[in-house]
C-alpha cells in the first residue's frame, strides 16, 4: 500500500498520501478507514436521497454534513465541494437539489470505486 498511496495525486478523486501523513504513516489504520468508507458510502447516499424525497431538511443537512466529513478524510475535494455547494443551496432554499444529489452520489460512487481499487491492488 505504501508505494501505491504515495502516487495518489493528480487526476484521482482522493489523496491518500495526505491521509497517511495525518495518520503518522499507519497503513493499517488507513486501510481500516478506507474499508469504513466503503461500508458506509451507500448508507450515506441513501440517507441523503431519502431526506430529499421526504423533504426533511434537517436530516438532509445532517446527511450532507456526514458525506462531506467522510470525503474530507481522503482529501476527496470534488465530493467535498459538491456537498458544500449542496449544503449552501439547501441553506438558501435555491437550486436543483435532485441534480445536486445525483452529482454528489455519482462522485461518491466513483470515489468508492477508486478506494476499492487501492485495496484490491494490495491483495
Amino acid at each position: 500500500m505504501a508505494e501505491r498511496i504515495s502516487n495518489l495525486q493528480g487526476d484521482s478523486l482522493c489523496n491518500l498520501e495526505y491521509l497517511l501523513v495525518n495518520l503518522g504513516r499507519n497503513h493499517a489504520t488507513a486501510e481500516r478507514l478506507i474499508k469504513l468508507f466503503l461500508e458506509s458510502h451507500l448508507v450515506l447516499i441513501q440517507r441523503m436521497q431519502d431526506a430529499l424525497k421526504s423533504a426533511d431538511i434537517p436530516v438532509l443537512k445532517d446527511a450532507l454534513h456526514d458525506i462531506r466529513s467522510s470525503c474530507v478524510l481522503f482529501s476527496g475535494h470534488r465530493c467535498v465541494d459538491l456537498a458544500r455547494e449542496f449544503e449552501q443551496a439547501v441553506h438558501e432554499g435555491e437550486g436543483d437539489w435532485n441534480s445536486m444529489a445525483d452529482s454528489l452520489s455519482q462522485c461518491m460512487l466513483c470515489m468508492a470505486g477508486e478506494l476499492a481499487s487501492y485495496l484490491e491492488k494490495d491483495l
